[in-house]
């Protein structure tokens, strides 16, 4: 993703502008950066080798130890993974499940990997089509998953287990990343450990299930558990010589001379502070350079890398509310518009929240929900993070529910304008 600002109405001399960049002539090659040798290795999604990956030793250990039972005929452990984000608990699990794979890449028993990562919208259904989509897609002789029209036992007992018995043989194993954000997670987490049970399954299913929310424990039912029975595994943050190190391995993202001196521990020393975040580190790392590259400067400096810690928020903003309804996003902007309408203000109640959000909804022309919906849709906000509530019972209001954002107003209202073009028209508003 690329350096994210405030999105402007069109007007003729901005159409020309993109149409001008836009336009490729036969025989034009990519645009070469005088910034970024090996841009990739500053993707978020990027798992890099092991000789990158910083202060994880005994987690890789400990996974790899144990996912080496399936090779065995013993029975591995379930295993939840719990840390504050950017502690490389993605990172972990998605390094040894690569490395899994190709160490059974052509043996008798080889072992596929399936890697989830849900929202609130998620269902029981959608992720066993997820999970086959990415089996049957590394299977030799897949067999088609449609997207929609099947039910999840159709998915999980004629789409996915068939190819996981017949070219997989060694077994499945499925990290769920953020856990506490998925819709129906008690029921897949049950199924998933109860698989072995089945009379027509003779391979190990391994579940790998990741939270940034400690307290989620206490979500996940006690049938659960049971079944489950998960080894639980902590990631402590980063240290700030942790985070130093993280960064000078990815140094060969851009070309020789191009950092300046203070570039890594400017960037480290802001990604300490929040919780030693080693995928912030990373995020303003190469918004920085982006940002020199944009301004056609030819050094990465410190100046950089605090234009792209603003920038930050609004990007890790887009991607907590990437897959919200709209009306989700509607309801977010109402309360930015009261939030920056009453500074003395934290917190608001629901039906101040919606009586805005009706308001927004009628600008944009979308028939807006009622309350009891916009009570549901502000709840899985709190779920993901984006809001806080509070519950006041009694007295002479009695009881009601408040909202209060998490993040900047500011950071929150420019991500939803960047990420809903219907917000666009209300710029201004």
């Amino acid at each position: 993703m690329g350096r994210i600002g405030p999105l402007m109405p069109n007007d003729d001399s901005t159409q020309t502008t993109v149409d001008e960049i836009l336009n490729v002539d036969e025989g034009d090659e990519e645009d070469e950066s005088d910034i970024f040798e090996k841009p990739w290795l500053l993707e978020i999604d990027n798992v890099p080798d092991a000789n990158r990956i910083v202060g994880r030793d005994d987690h890789i250990t400990f996974l790899a130890k144990n996912l080496r039972k399936m090779r065995t005929n013993s029975v591995p452990d379930n295993v939840l993974e719990w840390g504050e984000t950017g502690t490389g608990k993605t990172l972990v699990a998605r390094h040894v499940c690569e490395r899994l794979e190709a160490a059974t890449e052509g043996t008798d028993s080889p072992i596929v990997t399936a890697y989830i990562n849900p929202d609130p919208i998620s269902t029981y259904t959608s992720t066993f089509r997820k999970i086959a989509e990415q089996v049957n897609a590394k299977a030799e002789n897949p067999l088609d998953v449609p997207y929609q029209g099947l039910s999840a036992e159709h998915y999980r007992d004629r789409k996915l287990w068939p190819v996981v018995q017949r070219e997989f043989s060694g077994g499945l194993v499925v990290i769920i990343d953020e856990i506490d954000k998925h819709g129906e997670v008690n029921e897949v987490l049950y199924t998933l450990s109860r698989t072995q049970s089945k009379d027509d399954v003779d391979f190990p299913v391994v579940t790998i299930g990741i939270s940034n929310d400690i307290e989620f424990k206490g979500e996940i039912e006690s049938r659960v558990q049971s079944t489950l029975q998960p080894e639980h595994r902590t990631f402590t943050p980063y240290e700030e010589d942790q985070l130093i190190a993280i960064l000078e391995n990815r140094r060969d993202a851009f070309y020789d001379g191009v950092l300046d001196d203070e570039v890594i521990p400017t960037t480290a020393e802001l990604a300490a502070e929040e919780h030693g975040d080693a995928r912030r580190a990373v995020r303003l790392f190469r918004n920085a350079g982006e940002i020199a590259d944009e301004e056609g400067d030819d050094i990465v400096t410190a100046d950089h890398v605090l234009e792209a810690d603003e920038l930050v928020e609004v990007e890790l903003f887009m991607e907590m509310v990437k897959g919200t309804p709209l009306s989700g996003k509607l309801l977010l902007f109402a309360l930015t518009r009261l939030d920056r309408n009453n500074p003395e203000k934290e917190w608001f109640r629901t039906s101040e929240i919606h009586e805005v959000y009706q308001t927004v909804a009628r600008d944009v022309e979308v028939e807006p929900k009622g309350y009891n919906r916009a009570l549901e849709l502000l709840n899985k906000h709190v779920t993901t993070g984006v809001l806080e509530s509070k519950k006041k019972e009694g007295g002479d209001q009695g009881k009601f529910r408040s909202y209060s954002l998490q993040g900047d107003v500011e950071s929150t209202r420019t991500g939803l304008i960047n990420s809903t073009p219907e917000l666009q028209t209300l710029m201004g508003w």
